[in-house]
């Protein structure tokens, strides 16, 4: 049990009964009065209590959540007293996954009674401000609480969700739920705090509901990727050659000219009758495969804006499998480190996306050693046919890559190798930055000279005839569907 806001109020209401008692005589008898029979409201009160097999409770969590997407996810609060309950709850969340009251306007749905939702962050209400909060947890320490309940979300500045639910009604309580990071995450306990009508105590309790959460990559984006490029719009994101995927030799349809079109593609008469400049389109060439090897070791577990370069890695990824199956081209994917992560063998069809998406979801950067030599057998045995083989990692210095280098050549015989890796701009800014003092000699010098060794390693790959795409993570996405796009409309495959 734990003393409500009224309570408080209560108590200091008798402080000035007994000041009085100083000036005018029978102040204090009042005094003392009214702290009896405030005494014995309480206890009353505490007797009252609902207990806790007269709340039900259940958690309906989302089949999927995307990372970084609020994604609805709702509780379900039954009342089985005979009393009006003002009841908060609050779920104890793994480090990267955030739940907070859904806005007033999607609000709470409700199944049989008036329900209310509110944003309460901090203590019981925030109008009591650092004063309350600091009076509270005085309060709680002598009640015999244990450290797991002392840290409630409800007096630890997490946002809450509060409903008034009649007796013997149901009420939902919608919430929002973010995830910060990608696999696996496991939800457990759920805080309950419930409050009679008219109330002085709150009733503490844990509600333990196990569930696992499935956290996918940001599958909401490649939706949106796909309503873009149905309206047209996918050049407005960086995706200038998402609109002619690939360039075969069989007529397919018109469309609106886009900037960076062939000028011989152009239908003159059409565009004549229009007035709008109108290409034609044609029918790429289907069934050609694309092979992602996605290096998930020491060398892509940096950061880069709060997101780990892995994250980068994996929207890229999930972004060319959702235009290359949408093209009904072969793609197959493999993870590794210092063992094999995750494979996918060769599908087809953007029904398959979901397996890709399964693929990615749960992988997470290892500080350990790629294995290059192990990765690229395992390739070479899974592999026979021609492929765009897109390898995603990063690369330091020469002597760091000439493993993957020498399999990368080989390659290049039978497939057509893409190297992706992603560049520091953290490292090119402390490179270029202009000296403010003689510490700063000693930290640009190292920075150029890691840059040197890369550059170097880059040169390397291109001269053995493997096209390298080096850019920022924030630009990897357009920049490797434009690469991919590039490649079909050459008919490189």
């Amino acid at each position: 049990m734990l003393p409500s806001p009224r309570l408080i109020i209560l108590v200091m209401a008798a402080a000035p009964l007994f000041l009085a008692g100083a000036l005018f005589e029978g102040a204090a008898a009042v005094g003392v009065l009214y702290v009896l029979v405030l005494i014995l409201y309480t206890g009353l009160d505490a007797l009252l209590l609902p207990r806790r097999r007269q709340i039900g409770m259940t958690r309906n969590t989302p089949e999927r959540v995307s990372v970084g997407y609020p994604t609805a996810i709702s509780y379900t609060v039954e009342n089985h007293t005979r009393r009006r309950l003002r009841i908060q709850l609050a779920e104890d969340c793994p480090e990267a996954i955030e739940i907070a009251p859904a806005p007033p306007e999607t609000g709470m749905r409700r199944d049989h009674a008036e329900a209310e939702v509110h944003l309460m962050g901090g203590a019981l209400k925030r109008s009591l401000g650092v004063a309350w909060r600091n009076l509270q947890a005085t309060i709680a320490k002598p009640c015999g609480l244990d450290d797991a309940t002392r840290r409630h979300p409800c007096t630890s500045g997490v946002d809450v969700s509060e409903a008034l639910v009649e007796p013997g009604q149901v009420a939902t309580l919608a919430c929002r739920l973010t995830a910060g990071r990608r696999g696996t995450h496991h939800l457990e306990r759920i805080f309950v705090r419930v409050l009679p009508a008219a109330g002085l105590l709150y009733r503490q309790f844990t509600v333990s509901l196990p569930a696992d959460l499935e956290v996918f990559p940001n599958l909401v984006s490649v939706r949106k990727t796909e309503l873009l490029a149905r309206r047209g719009s996918s050049c407005e994101q960086g995706l200038a050659r998402l609109r002619h995927l690939g360039q075969g030799y069989s007529f397919e349809s018109l469309r609106r000219y886009v900037r960076g079109d062939e000028m011989a593609r152009i239908e003159w008469k059409v565009t004549a009758r229009r007035g709008d400049l109108i290409v034609k389109n044609f029918e790429p060439e289907r069934q050609q495969s694309i092979l992602v090897a996605l290096d998930v070791g020491r060398a892509t577990a940096g950061e880069f804006q709060g997101l780990s370069r892995v994250d980068y890695l994996v929207h890229a990824t999930l972004m060319l499998a959702f235009i290359a199956l949408r093209q009904r081209d072969l793609f197959s994917l493999v993870a590794f480190s210092d063992r094999i992560e995750s494979y996918l063998p060769p599908v087809s069809g953007v029904r398959n996306l979901e397996r890709v998406a399964r693929a990615l979801y749960a992988l997470q950067p290892r500080l350990v050693e790629s294995d290059y030599d192990g990765a690229c057998r395992f390739l070479s045995l899974k592999n026979r046919k021609r492929s765009l083989l897109c390898v995603m990692t990063d690369v330091i210095d020469r002597q760091a890559s000439d493993v993957l280098l020498g399999y990368l050549a080989r390659f290049a015989r039978y497939h057509l190798p893409l190297a992706v890796t992603l560049a520091n701009p953290e490292l090119q800014e402390v490179a270029h930055q202009p000296l403010a003092s003689s510490e700063d000699l000693y930290g640009q010098a190292v920075a150029l000279d890691v840059l040197a060794a890369r550059e170097e390693a880059l040169i390397a790959m291109r001269r053995k005839g493997v096209s390298v795409l080096d850019v920022p993570p924030h630009r990897l996405t357009p920049e490797l569907i434009n690469r991919y796009t590039m490649i079909k409309s050459m008919r490189r495959l």
